[in-house]
Formats: C-alpha cells, structure tokens, sequence
C-alpha cells in the first residue's frame, strides 16, 4: 500500500474482518505520503475555492482555543509541500476577516479537521470540510467524537472505546492513516448526505455499472501536532470508475467481497454503496472480471 506517487483509489482496498466488525484499521504514515499531490491539483483547488466562497458557512468552522493548533498546522503543511520542486514558493495568504484553517485549506488538496482533548472527550474544534462523503458537516462542529459518529450503527460496541484510547495515545512521531470506501453513480469532489438514501439512477444496469458507478476512496491521516497537542485529520478524496478498478483484480474482488457480505444494519447505513455493489458483482461475475470460487475465498 502507497508504494508509489499517485495513488489511486484501488491501490487502497484492503480486506475486511470476517465476520463482519467495522475497525479503525489505522496503518503507519509514511510523513512523505501525508499530503498527496496530483495532476488534478490546480482544478480541484480551484472548485474548492469556488465552494468556500459560495458556501463558507457549511465548510468553514474554527474556535478561538483552535487557533495555536491553526497556526502549527500552517506551518507543518508548508514545509511538507515546500518539498515539491514545483511548490518551492508556497505560501499560505490570510485575509484578516478569515479563518486560519480556511487559509491551508485553500492550498491543499485535502480536508482539514482539528480535534482538542477536553474533559468530555476529543472534540472537533476547527474544521475545512468542502468536499464530504454524504455526511452533514456543520452538525459536527464543535462535537466530540462520540456525538460526531453517533449515526453510524455498531459505533458504540465496536468502535468507541478503541477509538477514544487510539487517540489519547497518539504521537506526533507515530502518525497513522486509514481509508473508507464509497461507491456513487455521482462523480462530484462534493457528495451531499442525502445522496446515501436516494433511489439508484433507473438507468443504471449490469451493461453499463462499470462506466457509471465510480470508487469514491476517503485516504484519511491522523497525526498530533508536537507543539499544540491537537490531533489534525485529512481526507483526501480519491475517485476511479469500476472499469478501470477492473484493472486490479485483487481489489475488485476485496471490494465486491466485503460490500456485498454487509450486514443488514450497515447495509441501511451504507444503503446506495451497498446497491451498487450487487450490480458489479453481477458485471465481474458475468464478464469474467471475478469468478464464485474468487469471492468465497477466505
């Protein structure tokens, strides 16, 4: 995994726990993966740009106790893509009416999340969110983990604890990343919730899945800042059609695997992901891409 610059979304699928129990699956960060930079970079800031403007007040959020950590982070992202011959000269220009997190946002081609340890728990405290997987970005500001995550079925019995413990014990010289993967008929950078529970497209079929439902791959970090102590996580958005998934056939047998084996709860939870996933398995399987005895693999 992340062997080589560009990643594609394929390149993260990775196989899921049988039966069935949603993980943090966290892998150590190589700090030179920690920012990925693609040839899709001046479009996709410039869309970004255009959301911030358009929509500020549903991306952007930041408290006054986020700004040491803003101000840590700005540096940190600096010297990571100063490294790039062709970013050299980088800088990060704030408008004194804006906030410090809008500002790196505005440069990378990840969002940004900040999380503060407080007596109730990690808490997101500043957050530059343009580009979600059907999920609700302001009603997350300024809530701990517990109540971030509360829509997510099983999260009390599988994840909570570990999740809380992972982050009370991480370190700045262990940072880690993970990936979470969505299948959309909607090629979009910015995928609304109310795109989870929408009736698949009619026109969408075995014949033609292929070209238009798209891998949507979340490449999630965490890492805590040395000086401030917050907890940074990124989410960079990597997309690549089922046709050219196809082109790796380990991932495209995980991927039909481990979305059509869902259980009834999460498939609700995962509903329009899961709905897909039937239809490729039928495209692989009778297109020769996957076989039965592939998939029943252990």
């Amino acid at each position: 995994m992340l062997k080589h610059t560009p990643v594609c979304a394929a390149d993260l699928i990775s196989p899921d726990p049988q039966p069935f129990k949603w993980r943090m699956g966290v892998k150590p960060l190589d700090n030179d993966k920690w920012l990925l930079v693609d040839r899709h970079r001046d479009a996709e800031l410039e869309e970004i740009g255009r959301l911030i403007d358009a929509q500020r007040d549903e991306i952007i959020y930041s408290e006054p106790s986020a700004q040491a950590g803003c101000e840590e982070l700005s540096g940190e992202v600096l010297r990571h893509l100063r490294q790039r011959p062709d970013l050299e000269t980088l800088t990060i220009n704030q408008d004194r009416h804006q906030a410090p997190i809008e500002a790196i946002r505005r440069v990378v081609q990840e969002d940004l999340c900040l999380l503060e340890r407080r007596p109730e728990g990690w808490t997101m405290t500043a957050c530059a969110v343009a580009i979600p997987t059907q999920w609700d970005v302001p009603s997350k500001y300024g809530k701990t983990l517990d109540v971030i995550h509360e829509p997510v079925p099983r999260y009390d019995s599988d994840l909570a604890q570990p999740m809380r413990t992972f982050f009370d014990r991480l370190r700045p010289e262990t940072p880690v990343w993970r990936a979470n993967r969505t299948l959309t008929d909607d090629p979009s950078l910015r995928l609304m919730p109310q795109r989870r529970h929408e009736p698949m497209s009619d026109d969408i079929s075995v014949a033609n899945v292929a070209d238009r439902v798209w891998l949507r791959v979340e490449y999630q970090t965490l890492r805590r800042l040395p000086q401030s102590g917050v907890i940074v996580f990124t989410i960079r958005i990597l997309r690549q059609k089922i046709s050219s998934v196809a082109d790796y056939p380990e991932a495209l047998g995980e991927l039909v695997r481990s979305l059509t084996d869902m259980p009834e709860d999460v498939r609700g939870y995962k509903d329009s992901t899961w709905r897909h996933a039937g239809l490729i398995k039928d495209w692989a399987l009778s297109t020769g891409q996957l076989t039965n005895e592939a998939l029943t693999k252990s």
